[in-house]
């Protein structure tokens, strides 16, 4: 799997393989083919279980853990995107749940016991750090979801009982986002030099219910 196209897909501007671009894949996959389920009942669907199983065998044997922000944002996003389909649909995920949230947690614990979020602007990336914000508005909301359904899957406990864990570095989410609405940082060189998708982390960050489906 390529890591960067051009904008017309007609040829890979990366072609190395980024950490978490299957597990990306797969969860997309998964949502596209439950979302034609649901809006299309009365007509076959499309299958998309050869495409499914070709990203599972990707992900196969990875190892999730990571000190990158942005990649840790995707985590938490991905947790999200799959508690999802468990709550409200009968494709449960419930395994690959499970292998998520160990090395997500772990990951998170990492990071917030590092010195990164005390630099100055100069040396740090707005986008990678609003990536990680966005992860955690996505946990915000989830553990909302699975407080207010009824519906009960296997691994339901266990995943709320990580949300709340999760939970315990809300304050990381307000300190980016904190930092990056103050003017005076967003002068830095390395706020400019990646002004425009610095500027959709954070507006996205900020309000992310267009991001965060919830069907």
């Amino acid at each position: 799997m390529y890591w960067k196209m051009s904008i017309d897909l007609s040829y890979p501007l990366v072609t190395s393989m980024g950490q978490h671009d299957p597990l990306d894949g797969f969860t997309t996959y998964l949502w596209l083919q439950a979302t034609a389920a649901k809006v299309s009942r009365k007509t076959a669907s499309q299958d998309l279980g050869a495409e499914i199983a070709e990203m599972a065998a990707l992900c196969e044997g990875k190892r999730w853990e990571t000190d990158d922000p942005l990649g840790l944002g995707e985590l938490l996003c991905t947790v999200y995107e799959l508690a999802l389909l468990s709550l409200d649909e009968s494709l449960e995920q419930t395994g690959l749940l499970d292998v998520l949230l160990r090395p997500s947690l772990v990951s998170l614990r990492s990071y917030a016991s590092g010195s990164s979020l005390n630099l100055p602007a100069e040396y740090r990336l707005a986008f990678r750090e609003l990536g990680l914000s966005l992860g955690l508005r996505a946990i915000e909301k989830l553990i909302m979801l699975i407080r207010q359904t009824r519906r009960n899957f296997h691994g339901k406990n266990r995943l709320q009982s990580w949300t709340e864990s999760v939970l315990r570095y809300a304050q990381l989410r307000e300190s980016i986002e904190t930092y990056w609405l103050d003017p005076s940082h967003r002068r830095a060189s390395e706020w400019t030099a990646h002004r425009d998708i610095n500027m959709v982390m954070l507006a996205t960050s900020l309000d992310p219910d267009g991001y965060l489906s919830s069907w």
